[in-house]
């Protein structure tokens, strides 16, 4: 099979073309268009079409194509874990939303495991909600925060994977909040943060503008750090926290989640994973 790249630029060339964030904006805007042209297609092995916006699979090379299934199988393993820690049956979990879906990465292998008619998804790509809810019969509902209370006490399981890893502190309180709203007594939350392991790797990220001394100065200080990709116009960038700050805001703004287990560089070897039940 004629290996497929999802990236057009080398790397190099698109840090050059970063710098620049007009031209940057323009040419995102421009891959989108693209890949939302080409819209999806089948790849051996995979459960589903893959949408070529879908930036997790970098290319159809088979060692990319297993990395990319050996990530969504690991993750539902550990949201299939929590569950337990958390002190409920798998096989009894009816409602389930992942918020911050992608392109269905990770639902392509919930639905191996779990009815189609159980799983929900939400994403500010409206494009990737809408894709992952038709390819695997998915229901799409709004993203918490445009939501309000018509979700409220909905779910036995959310689960945010690299959500936080992104969003500024207050943006983190927000959804946190929503959460908290949607679950229903004894529900459980699954989320990932870039913790204490992912600073001290963090040239794993391959972002020039990142000061890694800074991020560990504000880390030890703080318990947080967050810096805006200085290439987009939304607020969006890439984010720390350490244990005990993360779990600290967590008992501030939605003291109805009880905290269940923490276990760091659980995910991909750098995103620390914490599982709360609701009270």
């Amino acid at each position: 099979m004629l290996s497929v790249s999802t990236k057009i630029l080398p790397q190099n060339v698109l840090n050059t073309v970063k710098r620049s964030r007009p031209i940057y904006a323009a040419a995102r805007k421009m891959r989108f268009a693209l890949g939302t042209r080409l819209g999806a297609r089948a790849i051996p092995g995979v459960n589903g079409r893959v949408h070529f916006n879908d930036f997790m699979l970098t290319s159809t090379d088979p060692a990319e194509v297993n990395a990319y299934l050996h990530g969504s199988r690991e993750f539902v393993d550990i949201i299939q874990r929590s569950c337990g820690e958390a002190g409920r049956d798998w096989q009894y979990i009816d409602t389930i939303l992942e918020a911050g879906c992608g392109y269905g990465r990770i639902v392509r292998e919930l639905t191996r495991r779990m009815p189609s008619a159980r799983i929900y998804v939400s994403d500010v790509i409206e494009e990737g909600a809408n894709f992952t809810a038709r390819e695997f019969g998915a229901h799409k509902v709004p993203v918490l925060e445009q939501a309000g209370r018509s979700l409220d006490g909905q779910f036995d399981l959310v689960y945010l994977l690299s959500v936080y890893t992104h969003l500024r502190r207050d943006s983190v309180i927000d959804n946190l909040r929503q959460v908290a709203a949607v679950l229903k007594p004894g529900g459980v939350a699954v989320f990932t943060v870039h913790g204490q392991g992912s600073a001290e790797t963090c040239e794993r990220y391959d972002q020039y503008w990142l000061d890694k001394a800074q991020l560990l100065a504000a880390l030890k200080r703080d318990g947080y750090y967050y810096e805006k990709y200085p290439y987009y116009y939304a607020e969006y960038g890439l984010t720390w926290f350490t244990r005990k700050a993360f779990e600290g805001l967590v008992a501030e703004t939605a003291p109805d989640l009880a905290f269940v287990s923490y276990h760091p560089t659980d995910h991909d070897g750098h995103q620390d994973v914490f599982v709360f039940r609701k009270i």
